[in-house]
């Protein structure tokens, strides 16, 4: 009985090993994708029980710019600029990397390794699913869901689960990598918001 039960008991260990294995090789490939890109472009969908947003997104390295329907958001390696419909204005700040991620869920994907647990929930025909479980119960986003196409390894929607049992969709469409992009790209642009709006440095 104990000589079963010690063979249960690695076959079950070897099933976690390799799942965390294929996961991590999977999260790999993904951030190859994103890090050996000049840059990446998508379409994106946020929503939640109180919000939905559309937008874009534009990434290269950890500069970002986002243009949604009700905020935008620029950031050239040091410095964030943000507007919101809500605030009407634009606040710049020095944000700290937990700030950052929080704009923008891709910077949290590039480094779960360190706040997460790869975990592969589903294998599908096309998709990958992966989900990253945080190793510190207290952050914002306890889980996430990746939903991997196959043959890009592009995320096509992320899953969210946030410490309040609140859920934050976003669903990603339409990309493009590599394309010629002017420099002042993560700058902000006053010409995008509304003309005469207030901005503030607290930095």
């Amino acid at each position: 009985m104990k000589h079963k039960l010690i063979i249960i008991v690695f076959l079950v260990f070897s099933v976690l090993f390799c799942n965390a294995q294929n996961a991590n090789t999977i999260m790999s490939r993904v951030i190859d994708r994103y890090t050996s890109a000049k840059n990446i472009s998508a379409d994106f969908e946020l929503s939640s029980s109180q919000m939905k947003v559309d937008g874009n997104i534009v990434m290269n390295g950890m500069k970002f710019r986002i243009l949604a329907n009700d905020f935008k958001c620029w950031y050239d390696g040091k410095n964030q600029w943000l507007y919101t419909i809500v605030t009407k204005e634009v606040n710049i700040l020095e944000p700290a990397r937990e700030e950052l991620e929080a704009s923008n869920p891709y910077l949290a994907v590039m480094r779960y390794n360190t706040k997460y647990r790869a975990v592969l929930k589903s294998n599908r025909t096309t998709n990958y699913v992966v989900e990253l479980i945080s190793k510190n119960p207290y952050v914002d986003m306890t889980n996430i869901l990746l939903t991997i196409d196959k043959n890009s390894y592009q995320i096509t929607e992320a899953e969210a689960i946030m410490i309040d049992g609140g859920k934050q969709t976003i669903k990603f469409g339409n990309y493009v990598l590599n394309a010629k992009l002017p420099a002042e790209t993560f700058v902000f642009d006053s010409t995008l918001v509304p003309a005469g709006t207030q901005v503030i440095d607290l930095r």
